[in-house]
């Protein structure tokens, strides 16, 4: 397939208004590293990022359809359904010029997307993380939910917990915020992190017996995510100065090891009386689209304590190790490790965390290129859930190079660096919400052989650690990574 073409015709329907340009991220190939495949199968997610299957429901005039209050609900959990919803027409809040301030929105459940819209949103894309948590807010205000999947104005209940908090507190951390209160978003997401909320709807029980044992009975996936997500709304809390706040749902998020199994070293899903459900790691009962091996180091919030529970980092770093070893024959889709779906999305990057950054920059490659380097509907997106944009998210992060364990929700956000794919990444900066103009990442000695960083400098100066502070990206700048076959064990390990 001829990119060039491809990028042209694009540009065609840019230039007549018909599509909003994406190359905001720009992919330079160079001589070693990028054909039109390789491009292609970057861009294609990017396009997926930011245009698949989310649409605007309101009016030029800033009338929306409203469906959030009346009717029946029927069912249970993530299968609610409601029944004759009353209509209502609603209008978005006015800027002072008139206009409507921000769009209302559909979309698939924003599931899991720390490990992915998340993070690329707020590097490239601010303005849609800005508009997305104001809507998001929006349907809060009302219909007294943070919604998890909005359709035509109405709740889905799909998937699970509360996914509006990683993203709205991802924003709030990297100061995207222009279209929504701070004050107001956060009061949303502490309600729904209560009974009646969305963290465990239709659940109060279950949220009770967590708040006070540490894990949801007989759901450990759940357990992960209710944890992750209180984890990211109290570094919402201490960021803004309550402490109170913070203390409370930071320790809801370290409640996770009552439902660790000492034995299998994995989180397991146990009942209320303490029993095990199960004890066969590769079952997907008590997860959710996951199984215990792909779940665990999901557990983005406290590698250090899950570090600790398995023995130590090398310990970490061996299972984990084992675990891609097992998958690679299966392209890593639906093994033990699973990049087709949202809950296993973070594993390759666990390796930098425990002190072997070099195992993430090998098998980040892996998996980039055995798992989302083909284009062809079959081998390219055919085995993976999409979930409009989310795989892609994932693939589009790899190819830069650039990844964030937490999506950006922690008190000081941090960019994790590995081996990008392309000889050269440009990131326009947004002006309306970064300082700089953009952010360049250099590559040499690229190609598919060198994967490992041998060194890294920032603005000329060399640098030594596997993180670059969100502070810093969003004043733009130069980050030159040069590659070798061969492991440098050093670099990174700070």
């Amino acid at each position: 397939m001829n990119f060039s073409a491809l990028h042209e015709k694009l540009n065609q329907y840019i230039n007549k208004g018909r599509l909003k340009s994406p190359w905001v991220v720009h992919y330079d190939c160079g001589s070693c590293n990028g054909c039109d495949i390789e491009v292609l199968a970057c861009l294609t997610p990017v396009f997926d990022v930011l245009l698949l299957g989310r649409h605007k429901i309101d009016d030029s005039n800033g009338e929306y359809p409203d469906y959030l209050s009346g009717g029946e609900r029927i069912g249970k959990q993530t299968r609610i359904h409601t029944i004759a919803p009353k209509f209502q027409v609603r209008t978005l809040p006015k800027d002072k010029t008139g206009k409507s301030r921000f769009h209302m929105y559909n979309s698939d459940a924003l599931w899991l997307t720390q490990w992915n819209l998340n993070t690329l949103w707020g590097l490239a894309y601010p303005s849609v993380l800005d508009e997305f948590s104001a809507s998001f807010i929006e349907y809060d205000k009302n219909g007294g939910l943070l919604p998890r999947g909005p359709s035509i104005g109405s709740y889905t209940y799909i998937m699970t917990g509360c996914p509006a908090t990683s993203l709205i507190t991802s924003a709030y951390q990297r100061g995207v915020f222009h279209k929504w209160s701070p004050k107001e978003g956060y009061a949303a997401m502490k309600r729904n992190h209560e009974k009646g909320g969305m963290l465990a709807f239709d659940m109060d029980k279950e949220l009770e017996f967590y708040i006070k044992h540490g894990y949801c009975p007989e759901e450990a996936g759940l357990t992960i995510q209710w944890a992750f997500e209180d984890w990211a709304l109290g570094e919402m809390a201490k960021a803004m100065g309550k402490l109170k706040d913070y203390n409370y749902y930071r320790n809801r998020s370290l409640g996770w090891p009552a439902s660790w199994h000492p034995d299998l070293r994995l989180m397991m899903p146990r009942k209320e009386t303490g029993e095990w459900v199960h004890l066969d790691p590769l079952s997907e009962r008590g997860f959710v689209q996951a199984n215990a091996w792909q779940a665990t180091f999901g557990l983005s919030h406290d590698i250090e304590t899950l570090a600790r529970l398995m023995g130590g980092n090398d310990s970490l770093a061996t299972q984990l190790n084992y675990v891609f070893e097992m998958s690679k024959n299966a392209r890593f889709l639906s093994s033990y490790v699973s990049y087709a779906n949202q809950p296993g999305c973070s594993n390759a990057h666990v390796f930098s965390h425990v002190g072997k950054p070099w195992l993430t920059q090998y098998w980040v490659r892996q998996v980039a290129k055995q798992t989302y380097g083909d284009i062809t509907p079959e081998r390219g997106y055919g085995e993976n859930d999409e979930d409009q944009g989310q795989m892609a998210g994932i693939s589009a992060l790899m190819a830069m190079g650039l990844f964030s364990l937490d999506g950006g929700s922690a008190y000081n956000p941090m960019y994790d660096i590995t081996s990008p794919v392309f000889n050269e990444i440009t990131i326009r900066l947004d002006s309306r919400y970064y300082k700089g103009n953009e952010f360049k990442i250099k590559v040499h000695d690229n190609s598919p052989e060198n994967c490992y960083i041998q060194k890294a400098s920032l603005n000329g100066e060399m640098y030594h650690k596997y993180q670059l502070p969100h502070t810093v990206f969003e004043q733009g700048g130069l980050l030159e990574l040069w590659l070798g076959d061969k492991p440098n064990k050093e670099w990174g390990t700070q």
